[in-house]
């Protein structure tokens, strides 16, 4: 099997998290965001749901507000598959893992538990 093959078996074999959140799409240059449904989560990446046909920016920011935090932070993404109105989308650095667990343990099945609006001053991870 090519080298290339295996090694896109090997990213889609990496742990991913099934969820139900909402979070905030935010396109490259910070036009309007749109609230998106988290489907599944990993250290790497995220699938997103969106309620239309998303505005699609190759790189965007993915907005969340942890309980107990008084701003969103920012998660910069990268565009890479979509079907329909879902995509599937690489963080540009991966989710620390201590990050990645505080996401998860906040997320109770609700789809409104990391679903605030973003300030203008989010910050990146």
């Amino acid at each position: 099997m090519p080298e290339a093959v295996n090694q896109s078996a090997d990213i889609r074999r990496e742990e991913r998290v099934e969820t139900e959140f909402c979070a905030w799409y935010i396109p490259e240059g910070n036009s309007i965001a749109q609230k998106v449904k988290v489907r599944d989560l990993s250290q790497n990446g995220v699938k997103l749901e969106f309620p239309n046909w998303p505005d699609r920016s190759r790189r965007f920011h993915l907005a969340l507000t942890l309980p107990g935090e008084l701003k969103s932070a920012r998660i910069e993404c990268e565009w890479r598959w979509q079907l329909n109105q879902t995509i599937g989308a690489q963080f540009r650095q991966p989710l620390p893992f201590e990050l990645l667990g505080k996401i998860t343990d906040s997320c109770d099945g609700s789809a409104t538990c990391l679903g605030n609006p973003p300030d203008n001053q989010g910050r990146p991870f």
